[in-house]
């Protein structure tokens, strides 16, 4: 079973890499396409719009038909964009790739949630789900590093050549996984499942804290690298390579929430991961602004790894959560919903980004940049705080939803122990 969650976490950690790829080569696409700010930010917000559209379709496919079929053809497909990416002489190729790319990319969530689902029980879900955000991290960090193999070594275009021959890899081992028996009868009608997510209140309250706080990261992948390079005065490769080390904080993270929120949901219950989620995500703002307002490298380097590291546990014990409220038959269209509002909101992410850096243009040395990620980290905290408002709803969602109890688990587990 560790084998099957191995591979379809590398599905989402490839995800995670494609989003990403725009954001990591952003001071040489500006360099050799003449790419501007607002250029880089339409670009990153054309594949999350793409994907929005196509969020809704994908789900639906995830609950009504063989799972690891519709990934594998999806891999393929994903693979050919990627590799387009890589021959683009302009923005008008490039911008056509990423809406193929973005695209085709939304139904990696919604399958590996599904799947997962259907593998692990309530109080395990939290360290399953760990494995599909640390596979997001390590798709990150792998991104940056082909990046800055590719930028110091040949050029930006091998970042995208690199991908897709990972995404073909990616089709034959996918290939190879068993399709599990369905925890629970397909979902009603699309119109009915959608209609039902929305008076689940925790799922409700989780989305919109979700959307909110997806808007900063958005932006934030964007143009990370070009405000570290502009700041610090540090290379495209120098700073795509340090990526990998605050990538290993993130996988701390993620893997002590995921356990602490499993042990906090035996012992507690499930709406402790929410007060955990909730609790990370401040911290992490706080953290961040700190990053930024920082004089010295070292000590924005440090503020940075320790911000990313708090954050990186918000993710499992949310996923867990949501898998808890939502019957399993609509777990694919209830992941794919969450991606549609995530993928808007991340459609406005990067212009935004780019437009507020250019509003605060004519300042050198990146301070544009940092002033926007500034303003940009608002929504951040209020995400947050929106979050404990699902603590209270939590067990009666969760027992509409048909979860077991993990209370009732552990009790039954001592006893017979």
């Amino acid at each position: 079973m560790r084998g099957r969650l191995l591979v379809i976490a590398a599905v989402v950690g490839l995800a995670k890499a494609d989003a990403a790829a725009v954001g990591v080569v952003a001071p040489s696409l500006k360099g050799e396409l003449h790419i501007t700010a607002a250029q880089l930010g339409l670009l990153g917000s054309l594949a999350a719009a793409t994907g929005a559209l196509a969020a809704l379709p994908a789900g639906t496919l995830v609950d009504r038909r063989h799972r690891v079929l519709v990934v594998t053809v999806a891999l393929f497909g994903w693979s050919l964009a990627l590799g387009t990416a890589g021959f683009a002489k302009g923005l008008l190729l490039l911008a056509l790739a990423r809406v193929l790319s973005g695209g085709v990319a939304t139904v990696a969530r919604p399958v590996a949630v599904s799947l997962t689902g259907d593998y692990y029980r309530v109080a395990e879900r939290g360290r399953a789900l760990a494995v599909l955000d640390t596979g997001q991290a390590v798709g990150t960090a792998i991104c940056f590093l082909l990046g800055a193999l590719a930028v110091d070594l040949l050029n930006w275009r091998w970042l995208f050549f690199g991908l897709a021959a990972i995404g073909v890899a990616m089709v034959f081992l996918s290939g190879r996984l068993d399709e599990p028996v369905r925890t629970g009868p397909p979902g009603p009608p699309l119109s009915s499942t959608l209609w039902t997510l929305v008076h689940i209140r925790t799922n409700l309250i989780v989305l919109v804290a979700d959307s909110v706080g997806n808007f900063f990261y958005a932006g934030a992948a964007s143009f990370a690298v070009l405000f570290i390079s502009e700041r610090y005065r540090m290379g495209n490769a120098t700073v795509d390579a340090l990526a990998p080390i605050l990538a290993v904080g993130v996988v701390a993270g993620i893997l002590a929430g995921g356990r602490i929120g499993d042990r906090l949901t035996r012992s507690r219950g499930g709406e402790e991961r929410v007060v955990v989620a909730a609790t990370c995500q401040l911290v992490a703002t706080v953290l961040f602004g700190a990053a930024l307002l920082s004089g010295s490298l070292a000590g924005s380097a440090v503020f940075l790894f320790f911000g990313a590291t708090v954050l990186g546990g918000a993710g499992p014990c949310l996923d867990a959560v949501r898998l808890d409220i939502v019957p399993a038959g609509m777990r694919g269209r209830a992941e794919a919903a969450r991606g549609l509002l995530l993928l808007g909101s991340g459609a406005l992410g990067p212009i935004t980004f780019g437009l507020v850096a250019t509003a605060f243009g004519g300042r050198g040395a990146g301070l544009a940049l940092r002033d926007a990620f500034l303003v940009m980290l608002v929504p951040l905290a209020v995400g947050a705080v929106v979050l404990f408002a699902a603590v209270r709803p939590y067990r009666e969602d969760a027992h509409r939803a048909g979860s077991p109890s993990p209370l009732a688990g552990s009790a039954t587990d001592m006893l017979s122990g």
